[in-house]
């Protein structure tokens, strides 16, 4: 003990002159028990670490927003908590835009994408602001009632941290990739208390396209978030649905029906939600005028159906706890005569306008996921599909078994992640038995999205720019490979005034298989290739009055200083060529874009990757 209390303050004292930035003494001792520690365990350490803070934030957030929605359902009777609905929501946008422009310098990125982005290009390196931007914004949105939910926004926070985290000290690309998800998984198992689907979540949706073979960090996180939940949350707080029907195998197809609706249902929640994100764009540099406008439709949808207030949760466990006539009184329908096709009126609107509200607060300012309404609007279809079946006089229907796999249906469809979907709701309600029905409905869902569109449609664009990784392996290399490490600044080039004798000169001096013709300013003309002079490098025939304009071809294709790598791959291919130029916006040639180069930083990354 004592050698090791020396050894550490011999490395405090050299560490404490660390020319470039300053450590508290926490750090300097993590720092000090990494030189002691394997790479493993270290890794394992700073999962730890990071899932308790990502866990400990996700926390945080859910008793906070919960707080004040608590307040607003069970301690206002419904005549003033019908003024909430039409104040608060309003009130909520235009405080959280507020918040994004003036607090945090109009940084209005907010959903999983950012955080995509970050690991494809930026190395996995997050904004250290997103350890706390997404907290405070969140809170404000969804306490005051958008109807949004805070599983996003936690898993942004915990991918911030384990990003940061990573950075401080000192760790490589595929360590920081690492605790980055390590950091999400622990948020969604906080908010949850579902550790299985938090390291789903992470390899489904943000380890996409990326091979680890070390990924006990991750688990380790989610487990400490979990635990975490289940110490500080009580079972108000936390989704837990335990209460459920025995799964019967004669419902199979109950099910297979409820797998094609949610599927439906999944893609019509993705359409609505761009629609309305096309909608606002208009509005996009009228920050308070989209926020009052969006406020404003927000509250109205409130005050019509108030489970569309806050992420909806609360709604779930009063059906599941069979109180759907409770809902109706909460609401405006309480003055109509209680009856099946109120009630199935009801559900069936509250269920389509889901996504508008959704969509709406996303849109307008507000911030928040679509992970909880996606789980809410699947709980309340299954729950309308039950019921309609039970009008329809269909024998043994399992309404609350149906509710909860419609969650997971929807969930899988809209957000691309069947394995989350199943998973978090097997933990949630203790349901293993119903992974059956679990796995019909969310495959179904997942299966009918993919039709419509192979990639989610959150993240088509960036992926089609190559901006974020996919499944292709190969793809997610090349988007890191910058152009310019590809392009060679040093070709010799040919002036349209030389004579032809300096041009045969210049290929017989240089290896190059090709040169770039320009005029006067570099601008540029053709190329030259040694195929085409050959015939005048033998001897065959004459120079005389051959001038250089008349052998120079146009190339197949031209490369432009914004086009992606994978872009010119296809250039490359279509051409069959080995050199392309490329020229900047007034036709200036800056040198000549080599398909070698490419390949040999291919290689590289590629053997970067796989160690």
């Amino acid at each position: 003990m004592k050698k090791l209390i020396v050894s550490f303050l011999q490395f405090k004292k050299a560490f404490v002159n660390y020319p470039f930035r300053k450590f508290n003494l926490v750090e300097i001792l993590l720092f000090w028990i990494r030189e002691k520690l394997t790479r493993s365990q270290f890794l394992i350490l700073s999962g730890i670490l990071v899932g308790l803070s990502a866990g400990f934030a996700g926390v945080v957030l859910k008793i906070l927003v919960h707080k004040i929605q608590s307040f607003v359902n069970n301690d206002l009777p419904f005549e003033e908590r019908i003024y909430v609905f039409a104040i608060a929501p309003l009130v909520g946008i235009i405080l959280t835009a507020l918040i994004v422009k003036y607090l945090f310098k109009g940084d209005e990125e907010k959903e999983l994408s950012v955080i995509l982005k970050d690991i494809s290009q930026k190395g996995s390196k997050v904004n250290p602001s997103k350890m706390y931007s997404q907290i405070v914004q969140s809170a404000v949105t969804v306490g005051f009632g958008g109807s949004v939910g805070l599983e996003t926004p936690i898993a942004v926070t915990g991918s911030a941290f384990g990003s940061n985290y990573a950075q401080r000290y000192r760790l490589g690309f595929k360590e920081r990739t690492l605790l980055l998800a390590s950091g999400a998984a622990a948020g969604i198992a906080a908010a949850f208390d579902a550790p299985i689907a938090g390291v789903m979540f992470a390899f489904e949706i943000l380890l996409v396209g990326l091979v680890f073979t070390d990924f006990i960090p991750l688990v380790i996180a989610a487990i400490c978030g979990s635990l975490l939940s289940t110490i500080i949350l009580n079972d108000d707080v936390l989704f837990n649905l335990p209460s459920r029907e025995i799964f019967n195998y004669g419902n199979i197809p109950y099910y297979i029906g409820l797998g094609l609706l949610t599927g439906l249902y999944a893609r019509y929640f993705i359409v609505v939600g761009q629609k309305v994100h096309h909608f606002f764009e208009r509005f996009k540099s009228k920050i308070l005028l989209r926020a009052i406008i969006g406020g404003t439709l927000l509250s109205l949808l409130c005050v019509a159906f108030p489970p569309l207030f806050g992420e909806g949760y609360l709604n779930i466990r009063i059906l599941h706890q069979g109180n759907i006539d409770h809902l109706i009184h909460e609401s405006l329908f309480r003055y109509f005569e209680t009856s099946q096709l109120v009630v199935l009126g009801f559900l069936g609107l509250t269920v389509l306008l889901k996504a508008f509200a959704t969509s709406i607060t996303l849109s307008s300012g507000g911030n928040g996921g679509n992970f909880a309404p996606s789980l809410v609007a699947g709980g309340l279809l299954g729950y309308f599909f039950g019921f309609a079946l039970e009008m329809m006089g269909m024998p043994n229907v399992p309404i609350t078994n149906l509710m909860l796999v419609g969650m997971a249906g929807v969930m899988s469809g809209a957000l691309y992640a069947p394995l989350t979907g199943i998973f978090l709701i097997a933990e949630t309600s203790s349901g293993y038995d119903l992974f059956i029905p679990l796995m019909i409905v969310s495959v179904m869902a997942y299966v009918i999205n993919r039709f419509f569109s192979p990639i989610n449609p959150a993240y088509k664009a960036l992926a089609d720019k190559g901006e974020i990784f996919t499944t292709r392996q190969d793809q997610n290399i090349l988007s890191h490979i910058a152009l310019r490490d590809c392009l060679n600044t040093s070709s010799l080039v040919i002036n349209t005034t030389d004579t032809m004798d300096v041009v045969m000169a210049k290929f017989r001096n240089s290896d190059q298989n090709t040169m770039a013709v320009v005029e006067a300013g570099n601008q540029f003309w053709g190329i030259l290739n040694r195929e085409r002079l050959r015939p005048y490098l033998l001897g065959k025939e004459s120079i005389v009055g051959i001038h250089v304009s008349d052998l120079s071809i146009n190339p197949s294709f031209i490369v432009s200083d914004t086009d992606t790598v994978m872009q010119v791959i296809k250039m490359f291919d279509e051409a069959d060529v080995w050199q392309l130029p490329m020229l900047d916006k007034e036709r200036r040639f800056h040198g000549f874009v080599s398909r070698s180069a490419i390949l040999n930083n291919y290689r590289k990354l590629l053997k970067e990757y796989s160690e």
